[in-house]
């Protein structure tokens, strides 16, 4: 009676993993009984009801359950869990799982629990080199690196953007320059280059790293937000790394993915902890003008906003 729970927010492996569950069970059972559910549109009932049916013309039925809720977690699934017939393998997936639920223990004791967490940087480095050995590309050293930091440990973005890269090289060798080119970074990686660029007092840099992420359509507020957002990492990563703590530790305490702490902290050392303060106050002034109505903002007419930014920038000249 196989229970199996996948959870963690590494979405792109466990669609894989269970994309070779299915492929199996098809080879060997056909698709007469196969069922996948999506959970917000299922309840308790239907799932089980799902598993309950009896395989037909087979001996064995495959239920999936997709993007399970843990806060609507029920006594019922979790004692169905322990009593899931020998006929049927049930597979949930959930981006979260609550531990201390009884349906989590229920997969845990009568079945297997498989959590697929972010990537560390290394892993992903190791993953995508096995991508790219796969696909039979040639690529050089610093373009890899150059493409593990645009993802930021996205393995479904990575995986597009070698189709890209492949499509353009043909048998040529990929460069550092090219993924440059073709690879239009995670928009956290643009928002930490430009703060980047300004810890560096790369004003220019800095602008037009700014200019690059409104031209691609990004909502100026959000990257306004993004940027508050990577001085507070800043800031917080200051105070930590002066307790000694290891990046893995800070990423943890921090609830962030490993590459953003690894990456943050070299850039926090561009910043005294008074710069970041400063930053942050400055920050905060944009954030109360907007709110208030003294500084306009509209999706056709940004200019006064960005404005407020451009002038954020060049204050650190």
């Amino acid at each position: 009676m196989p229970a199996l729970l996948f959870f963690g927010e590494h979405n792109f492996l466990i669609q894989k993993e269970v994309q070779r569950l299915v492929a199996e069970f098809k080879q060997q059972q056909g698709d007469l009984n196969l069922a996948i559910l999506e959970a917000r549109e299922s309840d308790e009932g239907k799932i089980i009801a799902a598993a309950e049916t009896p395989p037909f013309l087979g001996n064995a039925r495959l239920v999936i359950v997709r993007d399970f809720d843990f806060k609507k977690s029920s006594e019922r699934l979790a004692n169905f869990v322990v009593n899931v017939p020998e006929y049927t393998t049930l597979i949930v997936t959930a981006k979260a799982a609550d531990a201390r639920t009884k349906l989590f223990k229920a997969f845990r004791d009568n079945g297997t629990v498989k959590e697929f967490a972010p990537p560390k940087p290394a892993e992903f480095k190791k993953w995508l080199a096995a991508e790219i050995a796969r696909a039979g590309l040639a690529i050089e050293p610093a373009a890899v690196e150059l493409l593990a930091t645009f993802t930021l440990g996205d393995c479904a973005a990575a995986v597009n953007e070698l189709a890209k890269l492949k499509t353009f090289s043909g048998a040529g060798k990929i460069s550092r320059a090219d993924v440059r080119a073709l690879t239009h970074p995670n928009l956290h990686v643009s928002v930490f280059n430009l703060t980047d660029a300004i810890g560096a007092r790369r004003i220019e840099s800095a602008l037009a790293d700014l200019h690059d992420i409104v031209d691609r359509g990004e909502n100026l507020v959000q990257i306004f937000f993004m940027v508050v957002r990577q001085f507070r990492i800043l800031l917080n990563l200051n105070a930590l790394a002066a307790r000694n703590l290891p990046p893995a530790e800070i990423a943890r305490e921090l609830k962030l993915h490993p590459f953003v702490v690894q990456n943050s902290l070299q850039q926090a050392r561009n910043f005294s902890e008074a710069e970041l303060l400063t930053a942050h106050a400055k920050l905060l002034a944009i954030d109360v003008a907007m709110k208030t109505g003294r500084l306009n903002y509209s999706s056709t007419n940004p200019g006064e906003f960005a404005l407020a930014l451009e002038k954020f920038i060049v204050s650190f000249a």
